[in-house]
């Protein structure tokens, strides 16, 4: 009987777990936004490729396809421009 219960508690958390992960807004709609791919060296740090999007898209912006290269040291960014 106990067994059952925690099964069953398990089950319920997953599925709320998959129904908030299922319900992102700002996801969907991301494909509308124009993608710039940004090239960093591989000797900087990660905020100064966003210092760079930042100075493209003052208002904000998303990122996608955070790349790290240690072979070459570079790293790649794509960023859409908040409206």
């Amino acid at each position: 009987m106990g067994n059952n219960l925690v099964n069953i508690g398990l089950i319920t958390a997953g599925l709320l777990l998959l129904s908030s992960c299922a319900q992102n807004p700002k996801v969907a709609n991301l494909d509308s936004y124009k993608w710039t791919t940004l090239t960093c060296s591989g000797f900087s740090t990660w905020n100064e490729c966003r210092q760079e999007a930042l100075a493209i898209c003052p208002k904000g912006f998303y990122i996608s396809d955070q790349l790290e290269n240690y072979t070459i040291q570079r790293r790649e960014v794509s960023v859409a421009c908040k409206a």
